[in-house]
């Protein structure tokens, strides 16, 4: 025999009645009917093969069976009330789960997370990253970060931040060849990132060269990336010119890995997104990360 054999809501039943004496008030404190709990603790006598109450004109009367029964059943329920408690409260503050693109915490979230702690000891961050799209309530998160138009069935949602596209490049690589105008891109590898190649509107190395007036570059040689934060890394040692997401690239940009040779910046057409179900949008430690991001943002110049 197993647990998930035992008929647990008539064992609830049983216990309830067995506290009041009194289906009635059993009734009241489980919002069923008299009918209910009285249907309820037959099953269980029939289960155990026992008889647990004495019926009385002025109550209930337990059998010795009924007696053992509900010493034990007290402290099982009371273990069982505390494990689910403990599980609601840590819905409410000290874990919170996210799900996360690699990009974005690689060059966002992973340099910053320590000011998260800091503002916040009480509550620690459970990170995931993955490319893929998780069913944020089906797997247990709190929130995520996509990238995308802003329309998610079912999420409430928050846009953090626009991204636009632009060339980029290591300075070391502009030592002996600099980048005076587009068509000097002809004597560079083109990077090329791919990670939005579903989206027939996001700029790509062509679209790029086309905006800038650029007629000597082929624009579809050299090396391709399926995340924008590999495309970034090949620029930053040295690969060649990458079309990369400046604000992502902001902190490398501001460091002195990577520059930004041009100022011609076209829009990605997709931003960046803090999304929660509708269960977690409201709790405070959700809250308390959101709020944290504005402001860090805000700092960036960002919001």
């Amino acid at each position: 025999m197993t647990a998930r054999t035992y008929p647990l809501n008539a064992l609830r039943a049983f216990e309830t009645s067995a506290r009041h004496l009194s289906f009635v008030r059993a009734a009241d404190e489980l919002f069923v009917t008299p009918a209910a709990i009285s249907h309820q603790v037959k099953r269980l006598e029939t289960y155990l093969g026992v008889r647990l109450f004495r019926r009385l004109p002025n109550g209930l009367l337990l059998t010795e069976a009924a007696q053992r029964l509900l010493a034990d059943l007290v402290e099982v329920f009371r273990q069982l009330d505390a494990a689910v408690g403990r599980i609601r409260e840590s819905r409410t503050r000290g874990v919170i789960t996210l799900s996360v693109a690699p990009m974005f915490a690689v060059k966002w979230l992973l340099p910053r997370l320590h000011s998260f702690g800091a503002r916040h000891p009480d509550i620690d961050v459970r990170l995931s990253s993955s490319i893929e799209v998780v069913d944020l309530q089906r797997d247990g998160f709190d929130a995520a970060v996509r990238v995308g138009r802003g329309r998610y069935a079912g999420l409430e949602t928050v846009k953090l931040f626009d991204e636009t596209v632009t060339p980029l490049c290591s300075p070391h690589l502009l030592r002996g060849a600099p980048l005076r105008k587009p068509d000097d891109l002809q004597r560079f590898v083109l990077l090329h990132d791919d990670s939005m190649k579903h989206d027939p509107r996001a700029p790509t190395w062509t679209t790029w060269l086309q905006s800038a007036g650029a007629t000597q570059v082929k624009a579809s040689r050299g090396p391709r990336f399926n995340q924008p934060d590999h495309a970034l890394q090949a620029a930053i040692d040295g690969a060649g010119v990458v079309l990369g997401w400046r604000y992502l690239a902001g902190d490398d940009i501001a460091a002195g890995r990577l520059i930004q040779p041009f100022e011609l910046e076209l829009p990605l057409r997709s931003a960046f997104h803090f999304v929660t179900p509708g269960s977690a949008a409201r709790l405070p430690k959700v809250n308390a990360f959101r709020e944290w991001m504005a402001l860090e943002l805000e700092r960036a110049g960002a919001a």
